[in-house]
């Protein structure tokens, strides 16, 4: 890690200066118009990284952002393995992210290449570099939903995005070996870390909840839901019956806000369709991050 004290960014030149053991050395950066917001920030702490023949200046960068006043207007989204989804005011809606198959698709590539090869430098290469692409495609996709759930807030006029505080996730885990090693490598911290720190640039705030109990509780009443079908709770109280996934977002929001409301008014149409289904969301929405789908998950009762 470097310090201020330590290197020198100048980004009028796009140059940085590093001080080592024989002096200050100075490396030119390339750059694209990407980076040109930068300008506008102060230079924190950096890391100076190694990869394979290339050397990577990673730059924290700070700046004063004002935030929107907080009110009762909030997104919270539900993450899951392969989906993300989302209550706001507007009604539910769930991004199916495709993450399982890319991990999958990894898993047995490395796989084959473990039985297949026997030269260790070979082997060794070959897997670092699909955990590479990998590790690639999933930060270009969390970055490409980050992106998503921030335009979806500032269009809905949103103050707050509510995430689940899922510290301690991995320690809890206990099913099956294979569900242990794909849930070990979900990245939900990093997901939500993007999610964040895009929020907060564009003035919304973040916050954090227990999502205890949000997957099995009705958000109209609070009653003990039962399963009712695949991945559908009913509510023997009110007869609420949903998608766990709708389920846990809407009582996401209803546990920040302190109320038990729907994001939907109870009269609207589309709350007595009569089954679970799925609707793609028309064409004049705009188009939908490489990568995943969209849907509009319907709550029925």
């Amino acid at each position: 890690m470097l310090d201020d004290h330590l290197f020198s960014l100048d980004l009028e030149s796009w140059t940085v200066s590093i001080a080592m053991s024989r002096g200050r050395v100075k490396f030119r950066l390339l750059h694209g118009q990407y980076h040109e917001k930068f300008k506008a920030m102060r230079p924190g702490q950096a890391w100076l990284v190694k990869r394979g023949r290339e050397l990577w200046l990673k730059v924290v960068f700070k700046t004063e952002v004002r935030l929107k006043e907080p009110n009762v207007r909030v997104l919270a989204i539900d993450i899951n393995e392969n989906n993300v989804t989302i209550a706001s005011p507007s009604g539910f809606r769930q991004i199916r992210t495709g993450e399982r198959p890319i991990r999958v698709a990894y898993f047995l590539k490395r796989r084959r290449i473990q039985s297949a090869l026997k030269c260790g430098k070979l082997k060794a290469r070959l897997l670092a570099k699909y955990r590479g692409r990998e590790r690639n495609r999933i930060r270009d996709l969390y970055h490409k939903l980050a992106n998503e759930v921030v335009r979806q807030a500032l269009a809905e006029d949103v103050s707050v995005i509510v995430l689940e505080n899922l510290k301690g996730i991995r320690s809890h885990i206990r099913y099956s070996r294979e569900l242990n090693g794909r849930l070990h490598k979900w990245s939900f911290r990093q997901l939500q870390a993007i999610i964040e720190y895009k929020a907060k640039l564009r003035g919304l705030r973040v916050a954090y909840v227990n999502p205890r109990g949000t997957s099995s509780l009705c958000p109209r009443c609070g009653a003990k839901l039962k399963p009712d079908g695949y991945r559908l709770l009913r509510c023997p109280n009110c007869g609420l019956k949903a998608d766990r996934d709708v389920i846990g977002a809407w009582n996401l929001a209803q546990r920040y806000v302190g109320s038990f409301r729907s994001p939907r008014k109870p009269g609207h149409d589309a709350l007595a369709t009569g089954r679970n289904r799925e609707v793609p969301l028309g064409h004049e929405s705009p188009k939908c991050p490489s990568g995943t789908e969209r849907y509009l998950w319907i709550e029925v009762t």
